[in-house]
């Protein structure tokens, strides 16, 4: 963490204006090995195949948590040559934080108070919810309530696993996989009745692996912030993510790249829902709205 504090260190020199410069980078970010860069280096974590979120194209990534890793990185005070980008699997995030593998994630993280035992969190920096894509012949289910004596996938280690898991027990057969698509594929092959995640990942996965198969049913019926994550015990590393994410969503550059990495999917940003309103990593209500409905 020796680098960090030098770098924190001399982010005063760094302007509102320059960063919302080097903002214009985003896109399509080129990866970066360590023995390519000769100064300090900070390593991101990231998801590899979450269409509209992060996306790795051989040694090019892009994706609105990549925009977003990219603008915090520089904010203090990291070159793009200094940014090494590392796919992190969900069921490894806290370990490859903790073990120094990186030195933060950003991805689609929730704050929870079983999350935070293990890593502390920036922001949030994007607000989401859980729901559920089927098959577009499937009728017999529209929403979490149609779930028992259905078949789930979602990602190992996820927060929806420990929905499905706390929620329902045995009453609803839980498939866990790798990774969303993964999921996706079991559910156009038939393998699972339902895939369960954030609508924002499921409106990426739909557009680009759905084919027209497949469809999102019900409202979120959670309300996820997803932060930054970091390791422990740093509050200094976390003041300055927040204020680095505070100068994005106030310049206006956090809407633009989230339209711009959603465009097709079909997902509608709406600020009142998707965008924080503060950055002071409050515990996300992972508790399922179930409006009287006995699961």
């Amino acid at each position: 963490m020796g680098r960090f504090r030098k770098k924190i260190t001399a982010l005063a020199a760094v302007t509102t204006t320059s960063i919302l410069l080097m903002s214009a980078a985003c896109g399509n970010i080129s990866a970066v090995n360590a023995a390519e860069s000769t100064g300090p280096t900070i390593t991101v974590g990231v998801e590899s195949n979450v269409p509209g979120l992060s996306v790795q194209h051989g040694e090019r990534w892009s994706g609105f948590n990549v925009d977003v890793a990219q603008y915090v990185a520089q904010g203090l005070g990291y070159a793009p040559k200094e940014i090494i980008w590392k796919n992190v699997p969900i069921d490894q995030r806290a370990q490859m934080l903790n073990n120094g593998s990186v030195d933060m994630i950003v991805g689609t993280y929730a704050i929870t108070p079983e999350h935070q035992q293990n890593v502390d969190f920036a922001g949030p920096y994007l607000i989401g919810g859980q729901q559920l894509m089927v098959a577009k012949t499937n009728s017999s289910i529209s929403g979490v309530a149609s779930l028992p004596g259905k078949s789930v996938c979602t990602a190992s280690g996820s927060l929806p696993a420990h929905i499905i898991i706390s929620t329902f027990g045995n009453k609803v057969t839980l498939v866990q996989l790798p990774t969303y698509a993964q999921c996706v594929t079991a559910l156009l092959s038939g393998s699972v009745d339902a895939v369960m995640a954030d609508g924002i990942v499921l409106a990426g996965l739909k557009k680009t692996k759905g084919d027209g198969y497949l469809k999102i049913v019900g409202k979120p019926f959670t309300r996820d912030d997803f932060g930054i994550a970091v390791k422990k015990n740093s509050p200094d590393l976390i003041s300055q993510i927040n204020r680095t994410l505070r100068q994005m969503i106030n310049s206006g550059v956090w809407r633009s790249d989230f339209e711009s990495a959603m465009a097709g999917t079909g997902y509608t940003l709406n600020e009142q829902w998707n965008k924080p309103s503060q950055l002071d990593a409050q515990d996300s209500d992972e508790t399922v709205q179930w409006n009287g409905v006995d699961t």
